[in-house]
């Protein structure tokens, strides 16, 4: 399973999105993204974290090799929105990709989901047990719960203990870019089943009412699909 090397802050990964276009070689803007990282030390740590913006929003999954900024819908989507609308939907960007940040988000949701306070500790240890590989499952989980506290989600209490702060709001327009980014990342597939979205991945989230903009965007975005115990959109 493949680790999750930084922490992300919304603000570098939206300002990095706006400096480039698709086609840009990344390598050429390279002192010019730096400056979006100043807050971190070192060519190294700057290094990782671009590393990470690429991999996730910058490049296809599967072909890190890239040097080119890739005509994809996260880039896409996220380009096309003010900050605030788009925050939401660049951590779920990194959630519907990272199976390591799934399986976190299980434990959380598993363990902590009704507001109870968050023991770092105890999830790494229990993260040992699942991946096996513990440089991998400190330093990502570390990473993982940094990241939620960048996105106002959590609040560090201490070195160990973890806050619930807020939910992200999604609009409705906004819950359209998530279906959008589900369907092709995590589903692999244009059907998505209403009845059957993952709450590990969507409760960092306060969401619209799903069949409401469901039956709001049928024949814009997707076929809606209501029968007894179904609610689908095909999207197109």
């Amino acid at each position: 399973m493949r680790g999750f090397d930084r922490p992300l802050k919304p603000e570098w990964v939206y300002e990095i999105i706006n400096k480039l276009e698709v086609g840009d070689t990344i390598s050429d803007y390279k002192e010019e993204l730096d400056k979006v990282l100043i807050e971190l030390n070192g060519k190294t740590g700057k290094r990782k974290v671009r590393t990470v913006i690429g991999r996730y929003f910058l490049k296809d999954l599967d072909k890190p090799r890239q040097r080119t900024v890739q005509d994809s819908i996260s880039f896409n989507l996220i380009k096309d929105l003010g900050f605030e609308k788009a925050k939401p939907l660049i951590l779920f960007n990194i959630l519907v990709k990272a199976p390591i940040l799934q399986y976190f988000s299980k434990q959380l949701f598993k363990l902590y989901s009704g507001q109870r306070d968050i023991n770092s500790d105890f999830m790494r240890r229990k993260a040992y047990e699942k991946i096996g590989e513990r440089d991998i499952a400190r330093r990502s989980l570390r990473n993982f719960l940094s990241t939620l506290v960048d996105f106002d989600i959590l609040q560090q209490v201490d070195r160990t203990n973890f806050k619930w702060r807020q939910q992200l709001e999604v609009s409705e327009d906004n819950f359209v870019n998530f279906l959008k980014l589900y369907s092709e990342f995590y589903l692999k597939s244009p059907q998505v089943s209403l009845y059957d979205l993952p709450e590990h991945l969507f409760f960092y989230f306060d969401l619209p009412d799903v069949k409401e903009v469901a039956q709001k965007y049928n024949n814009v975005h997707w076929d809606y699909t209501r029968r007894l115990k179904a609610a689908i959109v095909t999207l197109y």
